[in-house]
């Protein structure tokens, strides 16, 4: 019994350690494509390629996985809420 019960909490510990991972991930993604337009607006056109490459590498991790579409979710909900701050 104490097994089981030492089992459900490791499982539990490391679903909710995932989903702030990936919420995370999708923030600094969103965060990173926002940094590069800025770059771009600048005409900083090598910084704002090494940044969306960045952000890029994030993305195709969670790509072609079941997590993908809470990824995305999330990383779109922030684009939009950053890109709606700057105007």
């Amino acid at each position: 019994m104490k097994k089981l019960a030492f089992l459900t909490i490791t499982l539990f510990t490391v679903l909710l350690s995932s989903c702030s991972s990936l919420e995370s991930d999708a923030k600094e993604a969103a965060a990173l494509n926002i940094q590069s337009l800025e770059y771009i607006k600048e005409q900083e056109l090598e910084k704002a390629e090494e940044v969306y490459k960045e952000a890029q590498e994030i993305i195709a991790r969670y790509k072609e996985t079941e997590k993908y579409l809470d990824f995305y979710k999330i990383y779109s909900e922030q684009m939009l809420k950053e890109t709606s701050n700057k105007e």
